[in-house]
């Protein structure tokens, strides 16, 4: 067994990373994650705190690997920690990721803590659009535009860091944004994995075209098509992982693909790689836990 092993101790994947982190038991494999509810007063505008901490041998790197996401993170990130776009350690704001998978090389020693907001919450904090940071990592604080309220120390995991980042959310008077309630009704539509396309879900929520491209890029930064195939795509990744039964073409099928060819297309195109060569390198070690 390796250092890495001998120091991470084999902890289960919760549900949550399923669809979200590429192959989460590799990842668990050598890191230590943590995960943490904010304050009631916050879960509106955010999701959770999470943490992620590693420590591997000398002149060992490993790539962790998330789908393209359309939500936002605020990180603190320190020691082997590298990714495009974010040239040192420090506070970063990651915006939606619209291209691809999302890697960062972990090497060393480090680790990040990060709050994942909800799906259009960060216009509850600062009117910064989303769409001005879609596929770019810049400074925390460029970005919030409070340069007055800088980040706080914080402790190395997310249950430890979540009273401090509780106060200092608290303390930039989140509220919702014009039309943010409404926002959220059409994402609860999107919760229904029978919306396979922009038409249902126009016909469903009951806004045209141009009303639903206007709403998501003011929330989201990413427009409602890329969102629909993201959301697919990680109902495919989360079944593979789960260690679903049926096979590809029928889950294919199922999650509203017509045909092999645009599954392996679009899945390729969200991942970086095939569903089968996914389903392949699938080695699970660990339970997955319910929340």
């Amino acid at each position: 067994m390796s250092t890495a092993d001998d120091w991470t101790k084999a902890t289960p994947a919760p549900a949550h990373m399923l669809g979200h982190v590429l192959q989460p038991d590799e990842l668990l494999r050598h890191a230590r994650y943590d995960h943490a509810a904010p304050a009631p007063e916050l879960q509106r505008w955010v999701e959770r705190y999470w943490s992620v901490t590693w420590k591997l041998p000398p002149g060992q790197e490993r790539v962790a690997s998330t789908l393209d996401d359309p939500g936002i993170h605020l990180t603190h990130e320190w020691g082997g920690v590298r990714r495009e776009g974010a040239g040192s350690v420090g506070d970063w704001i990651t915006g939606p990721v619209s291209r691809g998978r999302f890697d960062v090389t972990q090497h060393g020693s480090g680790g990040v803590v990060g709050v994942r907001f909800r799906l259009g919450g960060t216009t509850a904090f600062t009117t910064a659009a989303p769409a001005e940071i879609r596929d770019r990592t810049v400074r925390a604080a460029e970005w919030l535009r409070r340069g007055d309220l800088a980040l706080p120390d914080l402790r190395d995991t997310a249950t430890a860091a979540a009273p401090t980042l509780d106060s200092w959310l608290l303390a930039l008077a989140p509220h919702d944004a014009p039309g943010f309630a409404e926002f959220t009704q059409i994402l609860d539509v999107l919760e229904d994995p029978e919306v396979t396309g922009t038409g249902e879900l126009e016909r469903r929520s009951g806004h045209g075209t141009r009303s639903l491209q206007r709403r998501f890029h003011r929330f989201l930064g990413i427009g409602p098509k890329r969102m629909i195939l993201r959301a697919r795509v990680s109902d495919a990744v989360a079944a593979i992982d789960r260690g679903d039964p049926r096979s590809l073409s029928r889950l294919a099928h199922d999650l509203g693909w017509y045909d092999q060819p645009h599954f392996d297309r679009d899945f390729r195109a969200v991942t970086g790689t095939t569903p089968s060569a996914y389903a392949r390198g699938r080695a699970p070690r660990y339970p997955i836990l319910g929340a």
